[in-house]
């Protein structure tokens, strides 16, 4: 996974803010999140780094192992297929963040009074496995970011 994180940082080149955690470490708090279910509050205070840097990092990483074909999810196409599981759960859930300098509207969740990104999961109740993620910002309805994902039953 790390080697397939490295060639995908050579190929987008240098620039930006040098990030806290070493690649291989940003491995380890995605594998954390994927495997422990914790909140990004928890894996932030273990590792000294804030909601939404984990956040980045969870997305980051996913899009880049999915993206190099070695690694996947079932994904939104198994809900399609012949052995479609019976039932299935999805949940969205808030993470609270630091107030964003610039753009904040968009963040800002109305049920809970703060600045949140929202996760929302899929999963097959009978496996216990994960079918599908999405994330959206704080701002957004629980059944817009539904919509948005694809999912279809």
């Amino acid at each position: 996974m790390v080697e397939t994180i490295k060639k995908a940082e050579k190929q987008k080149g240098k620039g930006g803010v040098r990030a806290k955690l070493s690649l291989e470490d940003q491995v380890l708090v995605a594998l954390q999140y994927r495997r422990e279910y914790r909140a990004y509050f928890h894996i932030g205070n273990d590792w000294g780094i804030s909601e939404s840097t984990v956040c980045r990092i969870v997305q980051k990483v996913e899009n880049i192992l999915i993206k190099s074909e070695k690694f996947r999810l079932e994904g939104k196409k198994s809900l399609w297929a012949a052995n479609a599981p019976a039932k299935v759960a999805v949940d969205v859930t808030e993470s609270q963040i630091e107030r964003p300098k610039h753009r904040q509207r968009g963040f800002y969740s109305g049920k809970k009074k703060y600045h949140t990104l929202k996760c929302q999961l899929v999963v097959d109740i009978n496996m216990f496995k994960i079918i599908c993620t999405a994330f959206g910002k704080g701002a957004e309805h629980d059944f817009h970011l539904f919509k948005a994902c694809g999912v279809h039953f």
